[in-house]
């Protein structure tokens, strides 16, 4: 009997410490994936590509103020304001995305995070960001980058439901973060070349995302977003907006590579040939509106953009 209550006094305590263990692996899961999702709705990969612009647009400026000091803080700042911009996109649109196979998995169209979560969240990521980026570069920069947020957040974002426009109007937040880097290492607001780089960016985002609303059309429409693919479902008029800006891109590409000698002549040309492939996938997706054109333009454009930033870095060394 005495054994029997030593094995009753003992399996208690196993069976306590082995619950105790698996509640606190469950805690910790809970805790991973709680942080994923947060991370999840700043857009890693697209602020990846935020910060390597303002990164080229930095190096870009000739007699630039640039320090070690000046980048940490420009690309925090920046990545914390562009992070906050999306993470309120995603809360303003949950309900639409959770209507759409490609964001239907984002943790507020999931359910995953509650939208009050998520705006404590944006709301600090914003004033950390803005108030780094004032602090630390310079107050240009810092109102670049609100003015950046707040288009996103309060123009962009609501015309996606009203107006085939909100992709034109969505190129000047996209593009915006150039300017930011360029202000932050001690570039002029009144210096073409800034602007030139700027319209880089714009300009690239008409073929890049005239690719993909079309890819995704169906899911737009069934979301209730105004897109042109959807208003004009024959893909003629996105197509010519995807030629208009692969076809500006040709000398600007070149003007902001600024040719001067044999060295920078081939840069600029190497440049001219990336936006000549893309407007030649522009082309044939306005000749041939398919799922298989729009991809060869969406690859088109995916590698216009970084030969082109790369190509910015190049000439600015050389």
């Amino acid at each position: 009997m005495s054994a029997v209550k030593e094995v009753e006094r003992v399996e208690p305590k196993a069976i306590s410490a082995s619950a105790i263990a698996s509640e606190s692996s469950i805690a910790s899961r809970t805790l991973g994936s709680r942080v994923a999702d947060y991370v999840e709705t700043t857009k890693p990969r697209i602020l990846m590509m935020i910060l390597f612009t303002v990164g080229v647009a930095m190096v870009a400026v000739e007699e630039s103020t640039m320090t070690v000091w000046i980048f940490i803080n420009t690309m925090l700042g920046t990545s914390m304001v562009a992070a906050s911009a999306s993470a309120f996109n995603q809360i303003l649109e949950r309900r639409r995305d959770a209507l759409m196979i490609r964001t239907a998995k984002r943790p507020l169209a999931a359910g995953r995070l509650q939208a009050p979560e998520a705006i404590i969240w944006g709301t600090f990521l914003l004033v950390t960001g803005t108030g780094l980026l004032a602090w630390s570069v310079n107050n240009a920069t810092a109102l670049l980058g609100f003015a950046t947020w707040a288009l996103y957040v309060a123009v962009y974002t609501p015309l996606k439901t009203r107006s085939w426009l909100n992709t034109a109007v969505g190129t000047v937040p996209g593009a915006m973060p150039v300017l930011m880097g360029w202000t932050a290492a001690g570039g002029s607001l009144y210096d073409v070349r800034g602007w030139l780089l700027f319209g880089v960016v714009l300009l690239w985002q008409f073929p890049h995302f005239m690719a993909i609303a079309w890819l995704y059309r169906q899911q737009y429409q069934a979301a209730g977003y105004q897109m042109l693919t959807n208003v004009d479902p024959t893909g003629r008029r996105a197509g010519n907006h995807g030629i208009y800006g692969s076809l500006l891109l040709l000398p600007i590409s070149v003007a902001v590579l600024g040719p001067e000698g044999w060295i920078t002549g081939v840069v600029a040309l190497l440049g001219l040939a990336a936006a000549g492939l893309q407007l030649s996938s522009a082309v044939q997706f306005r000749r041939n509106p398919t799922h298989d054109s729009a991809r060869q333009l969406l690859r088109g454009s995916l590698l216009y953009l970084p030969v082109m930033l790369v190509l910015v870095c190049v000439r600015a060394v050389l």
